[in-house]
């Protein structure tokens, strides 16, 4: 059997190859990805609240695209190690969002207030016909913190702000968080928490908008 000898590593390249390792080793390690994670299902999430009657059949809710600040402006899968180092976000090598988490919410949000049947419609912020209120929806935070080497959770945070379409006078605001257990301390596990979460997150914000309005 013919053994292969790793070549040796002296200063600076070899300080770089045990950086790389210890990224790659641990709890925050991912497989290859064939396809970009996702937070979508296929099943509808919508709590109990959100399949009463129609009560608001008369309005029509515009939603505005959801915003988010620079740093979660990209389709990077970013971490946090807390137990190691909680100032540092982290982002994965090998695996990634199929979009910004900004976009992502925006299609969940939007399909769920579409399909509550609590509003005459439901418009995009692209649409351009006319609407009694607009929603507006700032995402404070999308990460999976990894609180131990085998534990963790993902976060979803964000402001809604409920307006009044003709004036834009504020009608209501509420802060939302949610937060999933890791099942496995994996990107995989963070995608499948991060999913659940997402419901959790989008339920909330629908049954308030519901009630405000």
């Amino acid at each position: 059997m013919r053994i292969v000898r790793m070549p040796r590593l002296r200063g600076a390249a070899r300080l770089g190859f045990l950086g790389t390792a210890f990224l790659l080793g641990g709890c925050a390690t991912a497989t290859p990805w064939q396809v970009p994670y996702n937070i979508s299902v296929l099943h509808s999430s919508a709590p109990v609240e959100a399949q009463k009657a129609p009560h608001n059949a008369h309005a029509v809710l515009q939603m505005a695209s959801v915003s988010a600040p620079s740093w979660l402006d990209t389709n990077a899968y970013q971490y946090h190690l807390l137990y190691q180092n909680p100032q540092m976000l982290l982002s994965y090598r090998d695996a990634r969002w199929v979009g910004t988490p900004a976009e992502m919410l925006d299609m969940r949000l939007l399909q769920h207030l579409q399909q509550s049947q609590h509003w005459k419609a439901v418009l995009s912020g692209q649409s351009s016909g006319a609407a009694q209120y607009v929603l507006r929806l700032h995402l404070n935070n999308f990460v999976v913190n990894f609180t131990a080497p085998q534990a963790g959770q993902a976060l979803i945070a964000g402001t809604a702000t409920l307006l009044n379409a003709h004036n834009y006078q504020v009608i209501a605001q509420h802060a939302f968080q949610e937060s999933v257990p890791l099942k496995t301390a994996s990107a995989a596990g963070g995608a499948a928490a991060m999913t659940q979460a997402s419901s959790y997150f989008v339920g909330a914000v629908s049954a308030w908008v519901d009630q405000d309005q």
